[in-house]
């Protein structure tokens, strides 16, 4: 199996968060992975650019494509299953270490650790961009599926995040 062959699995693992909320029911699909993290990348491209925020550019990248490469073995987990974080990871950590070792890309691991770790500003950033798009794809599924109480629940959880990025990257939410 080639590197490309485990990447092109996140393309299949549908967000397991709308899926618990029937979204695909009512807007005929739901995001994989490899999706949310592209509108993660562009997202933060946005913001770093329009902020002029002075982060290391390329490791925020970086991190934001290898955040989700621990759901390729252990799949898409959320808070509703109750899985403890100690046990999530362990088997995250066990599949990130598989990649990079398998493909002698020691910096998967490093850069995941990092994220997960959450003391970096590249880190923090990212962490903050990960629920970013979820507000902001929240508001595509409200809009597209007639559900707007799921914009609000999305955008309620996480309001100081949303408050810091509204007007980055819209005119006007409401």
């Amino acid at each position: 199996m080639t590197f490309y062959d485990e990447i092109a699995k996140l393309k299949n693992i549908l967000r397991k968060g709308w899926l618990e909320r029937d979204v695909g029911g009512k807007c005929g699909r739901v995001e994989s992975d490899a999706e949310h993290t592209f509108s993660m990348l562009m997202l933060a491209l946005e913001i770093i650019n329009k902020k002029k925020l002075n982060l290391n550019q390329e490791k925020v990248l970086k991190m934001i494509a290898y955040h989700e490469l621990c759901e390729i073995d252990y799949g898409d987990h959320t808070p509703a299953e109750k899985i403890s974080h100690e046990e999530k990871y362990k088997n995250e950590l066990k599949c990130v270490t598989r990649l990079a070792r398998q493909y002698k890309m020691p910096e998967i691991l490093k850069i995941w650790k990092e994220f997960e770790e959450n003391k970096t500003p590249e880190a923090r950033f990212v962490k903050k961009i990960d629920k970013l798009d979820a507000i902001m794809q929240s508001k595509v599924y409200a809009e597209k599926g007639n559900m707007p109480g799921l914009f609000n629940e999305f955008r309620g959880n996480k309001q100081e995040i949303f408050d810091e990025f509204e007007d980055d990257i819209c005119e006007k939410f409401e």
